[in-house]
C-alpha cells in the first residue's frame, strides 16, 4: 500500500544532519526517504505536536539550513485545522525543539555507552557501531560529537568518585 505523503500535513524545520538521523531512527523512517513520518507515541513526536501553530495566511520563514520535513499525524481532532488553515512553528519553538532533541539523543547515546562498557567493547567500537546504527556517514566531525558525549558523562562521573573520596 502506497502512501502519497505530499499531501499529508506536514512541518519543515532545521535540524543539524545527526539529529536528523536520530529522529529518522527514532520514528522507524527510511534513511533516504524524502520524510520522518511523526508518531505520537514517541515524546519527541508530541513535543512536535504541541509547538505546531495555525496561521490564516502563509508564514514567511528564512532559509532554512539544514532543513528536514515532519508529516504530521491527522486525528478527528485537529483534522479541521490541517485543512482549513496553514500551519507552522516559531522560530522560539524550533529552538525550543531543536535543543530537546539534542538532549534526548545525548541521553540515548550516553545508554549505548553503558550498555557498550558493560558488555566489554572499547569506545571506537561503540562509537562506529552508533553512527552505523544511525546510518549516518563516520567522519570526524560525527566521531567526535558522539566522542564528546561519552568524555563528559565519564568526566562527569570521575569527579563524582574524587567528591565521595574526599566526604570520608
Amino acid at each position: 500500500m502506497n502512501i502519497n505523503y505530499d499531501t499529508k500535513p506536514k512541518i519543515t524545520f532545521s535540524l543539524d544532519p545527526l539529529h536528523q538521523a536520530y529522529c529518522r531512527h527514532l520514528f522507524n523512517s527510511e534513511p533516504g526517504s524524502k520524510y520522518i513520518i511523526v508518531s505520537r507515541r514517541s515524546i519527541v513526536g508530541k513535543l512536535i505536536h504541541s509547538f505546531i501553530f495555525p496561521s490564516n495566511f502563509p508564514v514567511n520563514r528564512p532559509l532554512i539550513e539544514n532543513p528536514v520535513t515532519f508529516v504530521l499525524p491527522v486525528k478527528n481532532t485537529n483534522h479541521y485545522i490541517y485543512k482549513s488553515r496553514f500551519i507552522y512553528i516559531p522560530k522560539w519553538a524550533e529552538e525550543k525543539l531543536q535543543d530537546y532533541i539534542e538532549a534526548d539523543f545525548k541521553c540515548w547515546v550516553r545508554e549505548r555507552f553503558e550498555i557498550g562498557y558493560k558488555k566489554k567493547f572499547d569506545q571506537k567500537e561503540i562509537i562506529e557501531a552508533i553512527l552505523r546504527g544511525l546510518n549516518v556517514r563516520n567522519n570526524t566531525a560525527n566521531y567526535d560529537t558522539i566522542k564528546k558525549i561519552d568524555y563528559r558523562y565519564r568526566r562527569k562521573k570521575t569527579e563524582k568518585r574524587f567528591s565521595e573520596l574526599l566526604s570520608d
